[in-house]
């Protein structure tokens, strides 16, 4: 049942794809023709499982004077040949089989209509060859941005058929031939319809139903994955969704005043999946996380570790800050790092950058631990950062990394005079990487969850960095 659950939730995120151009993602898939043609590999066994599980209803009918009746038609074996998969533009994805062999065990009975009412039984095996058929899937998106699965066309046709009889006479040859043949092979043809939509329809649906499209973050921040517009179907190469990919307060969910810009059509479809990360989702959690508080934060002295030769104490200031010195002589500094507006994100084709617009306020511990502030700077944190993918939990991941940070500084006000800021920032860039990476860190290293399908795991992904963008390229492999 997982398997089958996965194949056909994995075939139906394939076809959610090349949404409207209404509004730009946030975040963005593409799915290859070799990611479509691994589905299909997977997805072959489950198929003809479901159809090896159809009963073919009961058949009878009247011919040449004689009443005759097949019934308890099951399927003992059926094997699907060859089969593809394709996009067709403008209509969805058809799943298609060929080629394929069945071979079926009935009871047969026959009773002639004048006297003496000669009558006969006894079982018979069927074997049809030639079996084609072809699904049409076609996905939409729901008010909520669930993908929503339909297979609203479907055709089997059936090949020859041939029978062997046990317990009867020779003369039901000619009759199965002439007669019976064309009712089975209709009726198996409509029941492999019926087998496949069932499946894509209910199961399909529910499984899609399980995949989350909100995704928290951490107790106050969550992720909108959900489909920005029903699917569209342009292209043959790839198939695309695009999802709004913002964050958002967990408690007070409101829109960011941002809109995300246009992505690059896909080039490359050498892998079986490409991920898109824009800017447009660093940016809205930049505002969640400043709206929020979050960024909030305190560097004490014992933060400082040893081996740094500044510490946060005015001995260590008194060179470029005598006044300071003099009016508070060997004793601790705290400083207070506020957010003041969002963080920017930046991605070019060689560098992942931000801006953290921020104050700092210095403050002065005296002995009874009682708090005085002396001076405040108006801050802009630029910082650069790595970013990779990983798996934890069976959950796929992508992270960053703060690696470098440097700051302008302003001065805001000052209650030990107007003094020269430039000397500082030697002094708060190295303050900044020991208390503000970490920090920093430590809500972007865990990473932010990418929806996938249970059982799926990323194989050989590489990152690349675009303008505007991340994007992972990967082949993916399934183990239920």
């Amino acid at each position: 049942m997982e398997m089958r659950r996965f194949v056909i939730s994995v075939l139906a995120l394939s076809a959610v794809l090349l949404c409207s151009q209404a509004a730009n993602p946030g975040f963005r898939t593409e799915l290859t023709h070799k990611g479509l043609d691994y589905i299909r590999s997977v997805g072959l066994p489950i198929l003809e499982q479901q159809i090896s599980q159809i009963t073919i209803p009961d058949i009878s009918g009247d011919t040449d004077d004689t009443s005759y009746s097949l019934s308890s038609i099951h399927v003992t074996s059926f094997k699907i040949a060859a089969s593809s998969v394709a996009i067709v533009p403008g209509t969805g994805v058809t799943v298609s089989g060929s080629s394929a062999s069945m071979s079926l065990h009935a009871n047969w009975h026959y009773r002639m209509d004048w006297w003496p009412h000669v009558s006969d039984s006894g079982t018979c095996d069927i074997s049809i060859s030639g079996v084609s058929m072809a699904f049409t899937l076609t996905v939409g998106a729901d008010a909520k941005g669930h993908a929503t699965i339909t297979c609203g066309q479907c055709s089997a046709n059936i090949g020859s058929m041939s029978i062997d009889f046990h317990g009867g006479a020779s003369f039901l040859y000619n009759l199965f031939s002439s007669v019976i043949a064309n009712s089975i092979k209709g009726s198996v043809a409509g029941q492999i319809c019926s087998a496949g939509k069932q499946a894509i329809n209910t199961q399909g649906n529910a499984a899609l139903e399980s995949l989350p499209i909100i995704v928290a973050i951490d107790d106050n921040t969550e992720i909108d994955y959900g489909l920005i517009a029903a699917p569209v179907y342009e292209n043959t190469n790839y198939l695309e969704t695009l999802h709004k990919g913002e964050f958002y307060l967990t408690k007070q969910p409101t829109e960011a005043p941002y809109s995300a810009v246009p992505l690059p059509a896909p080039t490359q479809f050498d892998r079986m999946m490409y991920i898109w990360l824009t800017a447009y989702l660093a940016d809205t959690a930049g505002y969640v996380y400043q709206k929020s508080g979050i960024l909030h934060f305190q560097v004490t002295p014992d933060m400082v570790p040893s081996s740094i030769p500044i510490k946060l104490n005015t001995e260590s200031f008194k060179a470029f800050l005598p006044q300071l010195y003099k009016d508070y002589p060997n004793m601790p500094m705290i400083l207070n790092l506020i957010n003041t507006a969002p963080m920017t994100a930046n991605v070019t084709t060689t560098l992942l950058t931000g801006s953290i617009p921020g104050s700092v306020e210095v403050l002065i511990q005296l002995a009874n631990k009682t708090l005085v502030p002396v001076f405040t700077l108006a801050a802009i944190v630029h910082a650069k950062a790595d970013a990779w993918t990983h798996s934890a939990n069976n959950k796929v991941y992508i992270s960053a990394n703060a690696t470098y940070l440097s700051t302008d500084l302003k001065l805001v006000s000052s209650n030990i005079g107007q003094f020269d800021v430039t000397v500082l920032n030697v002094a708060v860039n190295a303050l900044a990487a020991i208390g503000v990476i970490p920090f920093i860190n430590t809500y972007t290293v865990p990473g932010i969850e990418i929806p996938i399908v249970d059982g799926v795991s990323l194989v050989n992904p590489t990152l690349q960095l675009g303008n505007g963008y991340v994007m992972i390229a990967t082949d993916f492999n399934y183990k239920p």
